[in-house]
């Protein structure tokens, strides 16, 4: 019988816990790179996760090449890409064409004169009109959607949507350029919220960006200067902050699905979410005003195209093919759009020390998606060779601690 499979060496042959701890990981994981289960390693999940300019993209793309290719591999059907147009383009232009408007959004926010609960709304209202029509054309092209990755993304959209509706006030009272830098603090909220949750050590490049990035927000928050603890800066970037933190868990939500060629429907669900947290925490800083004159009403709209429809799309289109380096360095012109348009557009006033933390922030952003980027080339290469990267620790063992103790108790 052994004869007949090819004799009794079974050297080659895959064992069943490799095959599924290949599948395991494979199917686990999502257009940012984070494995599900079991808890991925704080290494692997920065070096994976794509380092954003700002807090308020939506960051779910559709089928990656990789993947794309494993389809094709095992025979079966490869999704369809609604915006496979864009291919086409060179991808650092689209990235930018997205960066750019993504940080036109804070700007037009305070353009249009209404207050932060009618802002979130019809960012996300509007957004939802051309959103739906592409989840249309999706499910006629790739089918319907089962229900996990359904509810998981309403769900982010619950994070989402606090994330905007903490934020936008914090436009208000801070000012576009400031509070969207502030933003930026995800970028360490993600590997510290991996301590917390996973209990994983935290790489040297983020230890050194946190106190960096906090000092950037102690100076961006005008307490040094002004020695008030209620001032509407003070107030501003401490609800930005927060919305980064919402963000943060965002982002490890969207790490549980798996990209199925439904994009603008995995978007369209976070946005419907987003809508009604938004709004409802946003609405504590004034009710919504549903009926906005013509011209805030035309800004409004112009602010909801660009952020949450056309800088998703260019976005999604450009990060799969871009290298971390170079997408990320890209996507910092969110912030600098935000804080150039807020001064030369609103006639936003930034004082020197809030400069400086401006660019603290800034370069502490650009040195950890460095580090991320060269961190996840270690794990590519690792991968390829079998040895265990630098600076990381090996994959931890997967058996359970009553597995553990009857092999300890054997082996005495």
């Amino acid at each position: 019988m052994s004869e007949e499979f090819g004799g009794s060496d079974r050297s080659h042959w895959a064992k069943p816990h490799d095959k599924q701890h290949d599948r395991v990981e494979r199917i686990n994981t999502t257009m940012t790179g984070v494995p599900i289960s079991p808890a991925p390693d704080v290494n692997e999940l920065v070096a994976a996760a794509p380092v954003l300019g700002t807090s308020t993209t939506a960051i779910t793309t559709t089928i990656s090449t990789e993947e794309a290719e494993r389809l094709r591999a095992a025979g079966r059907p490869v999704p369809k890409d609604l915006f496979g147009f864009l291919n086409r383009i060179d991808p650092r232009a689209v990235a930018l064409m997205g960066s750019i408007a993504v940080g036109l959004n804070p700007v037009l926010t305070r353009l249009s004169g209404e207050n932060a609960a009618t802002a979130v709304f019809f960012r996300f209202a509007i957004a939802l009109i051309p959103l739906a029509v592409f989840a249309v054309l999706e499910w006629r092209m790739n089918g319907p959607m089962k229900a996990r990755p359904v509810l998981l993304h309403l769900l982010a959209g619950v994070f989402f949507g606090l994330d905007v509706g903490l934020w936008i006030p914090g436009v208000m009272l801070a000012g576009a350029g400031i509070a969207t830098v502030a933003g930026n603090l995800q970028v360490i909220i993600v590997p510290l919220m991996a301590w917390l949750i996973f209990r994983e050590k935290l790489t040297l490049p983020f230890i050194l960006a946190i106190p960096v990035m906090l000092g950037g927000v102690v100076l961006l928050s005008g307490v040094i200067e002004q020695g008030d603890l209620t001032g509407d800066a003070f107030l501003g970037v401490l609800l930005a902050v927060a919305g980064g933190v919402a963000y943060a868990g965002y982002i490890m939500i969207i790490g549980r699905s798996r990209p199925t060629g439904h994009a603008s429907t995995n978007v369209f669900l976070s946005t419907l979410t987003s809508m009604v947290v938004g709004t409802t925490v946003a609405s504590a800083f004034g009710a919504p005003n549903f009926t906005p004159e013509f011209q805030p009403f035309m800004i409004l709209i112009a602010m909801a195209l660009l952020s949450q429809v056309i800088g998703w799309v260019t976005t999604s289109s450009a990060l799969p093919r871009l290298d971390s380096s170079t997408g990320s360095m890209l996507l910092l012109t969110q912030p600098l759009v935000a804080v150039v348009g807020g001064v030369l557009l609103v006639g936003e006033f930034i004082s020197p020390l809030q400069w400086v933390g401006i660019v603290a922030i800034v370069l502490a952003v650009w040195f950890t998606s460095v580090a991320s980027a060269r961190m996840k080339k270690r794990a590519a290469l690792s991968r390829v060779t079998g040895s265990v990267p630098v600076g990381t620790r090996p994959p931890r063992s997967r058996r359970s601690s009553k597995e553990r103790k009857t092999r300890s108790r054997r082996s005495k």
